[in-house]
Order: structure tokens, then C-alpha cells, then sequence
């Protein structure tokens, strides 16, 4: 795959993300699912489907039918291209259909995968698009690292409609307005306030497109949608070298992080381009020598939607 990809940074941040995940939420989590019963899942900006890994890796689920649904088709054909190399390697035997692939083992392992690429408003039924399948409420909704990409209070009432009343739902790394870099740097504070603004002003789909302090909020949020909150934790992002490297493919997350940071910035006026510069340079060599410490404050929930 190319190395620029998007399907290699969602690859590049499978173990961080493994890492984050809060343990007490994930305890709850498994608590609430029977995973010998046959469950429908729903996963909402689902990318290359390693979540539905991580949850059979995991025995959170062993019989489910499980819709991925992610606005682009790319990256669900790489969805699908991964997750046969995953089972592969754990000797899963598979079948592919045109818009499902179903993953078996001789024992109890049956998970029917299927592949939806619709942009969010339009799969929540916001807009009329006749090409947008519509799904039977399933028994959990999963969203990881999506809520703080849309209009929460606008949206949550619609994406609990994708579950059954009572349903489950697992939202996890939801940004919460910290972002750190060590070593600090003297631009570090103008540089991230500015980032972190233009996730409160983001404009997506004609619609706003998340906050900065998305987290904290959903407490508030899910209570006002009548959502029964079981457990909640923190899901930070911790990455740091040991003797001059990063672990696994993490050097090029944090490669891919800073390129983030230094594409918004240059969106905006009042940012230096020669001190931008500077700044995505020293980062960049950083990484290079093992030295970049990135953090960055995130929330999980669990629970019931009304």
C-alpha cells in the first residue's frame, strides 16, 4: 500500500488504540454483551474494520452479523482486503459475498461482515438517497473515534435509531481538548489552541463537524438523549520511543499526526508559514531519532440507549 495512505495510518494506530481503550469500560462492556448469542452490530465510521478484529480477538463477540459503514469506499475495500489477511493468519476460513464477508473457525466463531459506504447524514435517513441501505435496528452501536467528527446533540438521537430500544452502545476515543508534545516547544501553545479551534469551527457535508471538547460533553449529550450512561474512563493516546524507535509501525502514526496538525494550521492566517516550517521540521526529526512524546486526552463510554 502506498506509504502516504490512509489505510496505513489507520494500520500505524491499531496498537495505540489497543493500548488506550479503558479497561473498566471495557470491562462493563463485555459484562452487557453475551457473546455466545448471535448479535447485530453496528459500527459507524468503521474505516478498515480493526474493531470487529480487536472484538473476536478479544471474545467480546463470537457469532454476530456486523455492519461496517464508513463514507469511503477505499478504504472499505481495504476493510475487507485486511480482514481477510487477519483471519488468514488466525486460520479462520472465509467466504465472500458481494457486500459481506463471513469469517469462520470450527468452533464457535461465525461473524457475517458486511460493508456499507454511505456518508453518515445520509445513512441516518438526514437527506432522501434511495441507494442507502436501510439496516433492522441492530443490538449494539459501536463508534470509535468518530463522535468528535460530527454534530453530536444533532446527531445521537438519529444514530440511537440504529439500535434497538434498550440497545448497547460503546462510543470510544472521543477527543477531549488536550493535545501534548514533549519536549515542549515555544510555539506549542499557539499552535494547538489554533488546532484545536478549528475542530470547534470544522464544516462538513454542509453540516458542523464536531468539537474539541467533544468527551467531556457527551456526558451531557447522552443524558439529554435519555441514554443510560454504565461506564466512562479516560482512552488517552500515549506514544513514546524506547532506545531511538517507536514500537510496531508507531513511528509513522506520530509522522502522520504532525502532518495533521501542520496541514490545519496552514489554513489559518494568523500561523507563521516560516515558523510552521520550523516547527513540523523539528517534529519530523524528533520521530526520526525516538525522542517525541505525544499525548493526547480522550474519553470512553458505555451504556443504554432509552
Amino acid at each position: 500500500m502506498p506509504e502516504d495512505s490512509y489505510t496505513r495510518y489507520l494500520l500505524s494506530k491499531r496498537t495505540v488504540d489497543d493500548r488506550s481503550l479503558n479497561r473498566h469500560v471495557l470491562k462493563r462492556f463485555r459484562a452487557e454483551l453475551d457473546p455466545w448469542s448471535a448479535l447485530r452490530v453496528v459500527e459507524i465510521g468503521a474505516g478498515l474494520g480493526t474493531m470487529v478484529a480487536r472484538l473476536v480477538d478479544w471474545q467480546f463477540i463470537t457469532r454476530a452479523e456486523y455492519c461496517l459503514v464508513d463514507v469511503d469506499a477505499q478504504l472499505l475495500a481495504d476493510a475487507r482486503a485486511w480482514l481477510l489477511s487477519w483471519a488468514a493468519v488466525r486460520g479462520f476460513s472465509t467466504t465472500e459475498h458481494a457486500d459481506q464477508l463471513v469469517i469462520q473457525d470450527k468452533a464457535a466463531i461465525e461473524v457475517k461482515v458486511r460493508f456499507i459506504c454511505a456518508e453518515i447524514g445520509a445513512f441516518l435517513g438526514a437527506e432522501a438517497d434511495p441507494s442507502t441501505p436501510r439496516l433492522p435496528p441492530a443490538d449494539v452501536l459501536v463508534a470509535n473515534a468518530f463522535l468528535d467528527l460530527v454534530d453530536v446533540p444533532t446527531m445521537l438521537p438519529r444514530l440511537f435509531d440504529l439500535i434497538v430500544a434498550g440497545g448497547l452502545y460503546w462510543f470510544s476515543v472521543n477527543f477531549d481538548g488536550e493535545t501534548i508534545f514533549e519536549p515542549e516547544h515555544p510555539d506549542d501553545g499557539q499552535f494547538l489552541r489554533v488546532y484545536h479551534r478549528s475542530m470547534d469551527e470544522r464544516v462538513r457535508y454542509g453540516r458542523r463537524a464536531g468539537e474539541s471538547k467533544c468527551g467531556r460533553h457527551l456526558f451531557a449529550h447522552l443524558r439529554a438523549a435519555g441514554a443510560t450512561i454504565l461506564a466512562a474512563g479516560a482512552s488517552d493516546w500515549v506514544v513514546h520511543g524506547q532506545n531511538g524507535g517507536y514500537g510496531d509501525d508507531e513511528g509513522h502514526f506520530l509522522h502522520q499526526i504532525v502532518d495533521t496538525v501542520g496541514a490545519e494550521l496552514r489554513q489559518h492566517a494568523e500561523i507563521g508559514a516560516a515558523a510552521l516550517a520550523d516547527w513540523l521540521s523539528l517534529r519530523h526529526a524528533q520521530i526520526d531519532r525516538g525522542e517525541l512524546v505525544y499525548l493526547a486526552h480522550q474519553l470512553d463510554f458505555v451504556g443504554r440507549r432509552p
